[in-house]
Order: C-alpha cells, then sequence, then structure tokens
C-alpha cells in the first residue's frame, strides 16, 4: 500500500527539518539525515520501479501522485542542504 500525499509531504517537512536543524548543530549530522531520506524514498518510491506492480500503481495512483511524491523528497533534500549555509554573523 502507498501512503496518501499528506503522509508523504508531512515526512519530508520533518525530515528536512531535521536535517536542517542537524547541519546547523554540526555539518556532518546531515549526512546520516540524507541517508535516511534516500532510504524512506527508495522503500516507498521503489514500489514504482517494480517492472510488473509499478504500471499498475502509477495507474490505480495517477501522474501526480509521482510528481508530488518526488518534489517531497526534492524538498527534504534542499531543506537539509540549506543548513549547511553558512551562519550569519550578529
Amino acid at each position: 500500500m502507498m501512503p496518501t500525499l499528506l503522509a508523504i509531504w508531512g515526512g519530508a517537512v520533518v525530515l528536512g527539518l531535521v536535517g536542517y536543524w542537524a547541519a546547523r548543530l554540526r555539518r556532518w549530522l546531515v549526512l546520516p539525515v540524507l541517508a535516511a531520506i534516500a532510504f524512506v524514498a527508495w522503500s516507498q518510491l521503489g514500489k514504482l520501479a517494480d517492472p510488473t506492480a509499478g504500471p499498475a500503481l502509477l495507474q490505480a495512483k495517477g501522474l501526480g501522485y509521482l510528481i508530488q511524491a518526488c518534489a517531497a523528497v526534492a524538498l527534504a533534500v534542499i531543506l537539509s542542504v540549506l543548513g549547511l549555509a553558512p551562519k550569519r554573523g550578529a
């Protein structure tokens, strides 16, 4: 069963913010968060790459589902990488 778009976007925002804060705390901490994002993305979106089940899932959920799921993963990665930006001096 595929997760709802609300669950996908919610998870992406949470993982992205955790990655952002982790990168602000210690720069290297963004690596485990990025690995977690990649694992979650592959475990959920990897079902669509299955040659037998993938086309049926895509037909049931629609192309918009795939586009939004990929955009949510991109958001999580971008938020995490933004945490690596240099801190402003006061």
